[in-house]
């Protein structure tokens, strides 16, 4: 797929203009936001103009394999609000012609923005090559002086004829330099190179021909190696509970290094070897808190070590041994998961690593370190997300992958490097995941791309089985909580809020909030911690989204309320990690408690009585790791009780039930999650609801707790080869 390299593409077909960037439709001034699968469905038509797009391409692009609604009436429900946006008719299209059972074509003449910047680029070279042209002494277009000039004049002439032919070749050899530093998009193709829509992490050998990527299989997950050429896999290490983190090949492409998590405790992490043809895993290093990378000459690694909010960066041989402290960076962010892999450039002078700081301001930070004496300093930082970054051959670019506000979806941009100047380069439907990897030529980017489907569908509190879906369309539905009046309050992919009847109808935007990372409800209000650029505020919202009160600013995590409505809890980041508590009204914040073991890992709740606080958390340094689960007093006090948590078993909440005997959590068994239920003393758990299919990423039960609402749905992700890029 060829991709137009300006900031901000634009498309023009008709009387329209669509922009990727801001998802914006416009037409005569007018602007109409054209977001989830309408615009995917018209961004794969205007990349195929003419061509007909089968249904059957369509569902493998844009519908996940593992997917559960009617595909035939989620297509044409699509594409009938394309249609209604472009104000085309199927009977008479102007612009999408339907090929009854077969597809769609489009059929109107479509142009797009971009080519400035090559053509630009094409002048000069051009200019280049005449001023070469007219000082080289072979050329024919200079004419031999018919008049004999003195000798020392001769003399001079031959010099300065050398003179300019050398200063033609320093503009040549300055041109080939800066055209050798520049980045040219023009060409780049994407390909899908895998279709079980599990792809967790992807690694491609040097020379790239093969490709290895972690795999989810149910909620375990496998390494396989695929052959790019044939497609074909061979499966290295069978399906097992542990979270893999980084994927990395030998320079000689013999072995396969991954960081995987302990199958107890996601969070603690060991660097394996095993060779690319399968075999028996051997442990090198234990606590690696992200993958590793290569130097060129192959006889080290690099590798992050964190101790909290401390981040080490390490080197070693590649066996493990010899551990060398490189730099300490205080304020990164411990990510459960795991961090992406720090990079080495190609002259080995210079890793460079990407991460959170929670420091003031809290913000992402693309960091570059001397190799010899650890020299740090930071080379860019956005307000979004960034991820793995790698180096192109020159040395003097690098890829990131980087969240656009915007598009909500994370899109590759370039950073040169050392002024750390920053350019997008990809503008397509697709949302990439933060690793990357490149093959040694620099010809061939291995990328994963993803795709969210979720829904909220109903279940009677006594007839699990019988769950139906409620709401249709777009954006996915990520959040879901009960208001008091019975309406159900939800939040997109955007981070937008939404309120809708219990059956699905009369959906309408709440207040007035973006970028939304959690909210629940609190008496006659709403609170909700909203993601901005530098830090995170815990904001309050009257119970029809007006007046938007700032409570606290910072790095806080995961608010809830007291029943009565009283007070706000949160987390914040920083370490030590501790529970506050700040009056509803507003005021100080009072520090409540201390969170146990080395970091939270989950939301917060208070039991309905106002008696207790849950939460998550895990531990990794201490005399018992794993992951765990904490009550205590929710004035503060010593732990009540504690349960142990296996593997990512618990997932989102645990939720109190109504009568704070029980707690409510979602668990993933072969890739299926149900709701699960945990009383507080004696029995064992309990399965609630029976789905033999698809993702829940949340629930909440009615007031009258007659209902049980779920965001349901399904996550794909694939890996992706980029080419055509030099």
């Amino acid at each position: 797929m060829s991709l137009p390299t300006k900031s901000q593409p634009l498309f023009h077909f008709g009387e329209f203009q669509l922009d990727f960037e801001s998802a914006e439709l416009r037409s005569n001034g007018n602007k109409t936001s054209l977001q989830g699968q309408p615009l995917q469905i018209l961004a794969v038509l205007l990349e195929n103009p003419g061509r007909l797009v089968t249904r059957d391409e369509l569902k493998k692009r844009l519908w996940p394999s593992d997917t559960f609604v009617d595909f035939d009436q989620s297509l044409n429900r699509a594409v009938n609000r394309l249609r209604a946006a472009l104000a085309d008719s199927a009977e008479q299209p102007r612009f999408v012609e339907t090929l009854p059972r077969r597809g769609y074509r489009f059929i109107a003449p479509v142009t797009r923005d971009g080519l400035g910047g090559v053509a630009a680029s094409a002048q000069v070279y051009s200019h280049s090559a005449v001023v070469a042209s007219h000082y080289s002494p072979t050329t024919s277009t200079v004419q031999a002086p018919t008049r004999r000039w003195p000798r020392r004049f001769a003399i001079t002439g031959i010099l300065a004829s050398c003179l300019l032919i050398l200063a033609g070749v320093a503009v040549l050899m300055l041109r080939w330099k800066s055209r050798s530093q520049t980045v040219s998009f023009e060409n780049l193709e994407i390909t899908r190179l895998t279709d079980n829509g599990a792809v967790k992490n992807v690694a491609i050998s040097h020379d790239g021909r093969y490709l290895a990527y972690a795999v989810y299989v149910g909620e375990k997950q496998a390494l396989r190696l695929r052959q790019i050429e044939t497609r074909s896999d061979i499966e290295i290490l069978p399906p097992d509970a542990g979270n893999f983190v980084g994927l990395t090949f030998s320079p000689d492409g013999s072995y396969i290094y991954f960081v995987r998590s302990d199958s107890e405790d996601i969070s603690f992490r060991y660097l394996y070897l095993i060779p690319s043809l399968g075999g028996t895993p051997r442990k090198l290093i234990t606590d690696v808190d992200s993958g590793i990378g290569f130097s060129p000459d192959g006889r080290k690694i690099v590798y992050e070590h964190l101790i909290r909010n401390d981040m080490e960066l390490k080197t070693a041989n590649p066996d493990g041994t010899d551990q060398q402290l490189v730099t300490v960076v205080h304020y990164a962010n411990f990510l459960s998961p795991g961090d992406p892999s720090p990079t080495w450039s190609p002259d080995g002078q210079t890793i460079t690593f990407s991460h959170l700081m929670v420091g003031q301001p809290r913000r992402w930070v693309l960091f570059a370190v001397s190799a010899q004496n650890g020299g740090i300093r930071e080379l860019y930082s956005p307000n979004a997300a960034i991820g793995r970054p790698v180096w192109l051959p020159t040395g003097h670019t690098l890829i990131v992958p980087q969240y656009d506000r915007t598009s909500n979806r994370t899109q590759l941009w370039t950073i040169s490097f050392p002024s750390g100047k920053a350019r997008r380069f990809t503008h397509d439907i697709s949302d990439y995941s933060m690793d990357l990897d490149l093959t040694n030529d620099g010809g061939t980017l291995a990328a994963i791309t993803g795709a969210v489907q979720s829904q909220i569908w109903a279940s009677s509190s006594r007839a699990y089985r019988s769950a139906r879906q409620i709401t249709n369309g777009d954006p996915p539905i990520n959040n879901i909580k009960q208001m008091p009046d019975s309406k159900i309050l939800a939040t997109d992919s955007a981070g937008a809020l939404w309120t809708m009847h219990r059956d699905g109808s009369q959906r309408a935007i709440f207040g007035n909030l973006r970028n939304v990372s959690w909210f629940t409800t609190c008496g006659r209000y709403v609170v909700a911690t909203t993601n901005e650029p530098n830090s995170t505020a815990l904001v309050r919202l009257d119970e029809d989204g007006t007046r938007i009160v700032t409570l606290a600013t910072g790095n806080i995590w995961s608010s809830t309320c007291s029943l009565e409505g009283r007070f706000v809890y949160y987390v914040n980041w920083e370490q030590p990690e501790k529970i506050w508590r700040i009056p509803i009204e507003g005021g100080s914040p009072v520090e409540v408690a201390r969170i146990l073991g080395d970091s939270i890992m989950g939301n917060i709740t208070v039991s309905p009585d106002g008696k207790y606080i849950s939460y998550p958390y895990t531990s990794y340094t201490g005399t018992a790791p794993g992951r765990h689960l904490a009550i205590i007093p929710a004035t503060g006090g010593s732990t009540v009780k504690q349960f142990d948590m296996q593997g990512d078993s618990w997932g989102v909440g645990p939720y109190w039930t109504s009568d704070s005997t029980a707690l409510q959590y979602l668990q993933l068994n072969d890739g299926i999650s149900n709701v699960w239920e945990q009383p507080l003393l004696g029995r064992e758990a309990r399965q609630l609801t029976r789905f033999t299919s698809g993702r829940i990423f949340d629930f909440a039960w009615s007031e009258d707790e007659k209902q049980l609402f779920l965001a349901r749905g399904s996550a794909s992700s694939d890996g992706v080869l980029l080419t055509g890029f030099h």
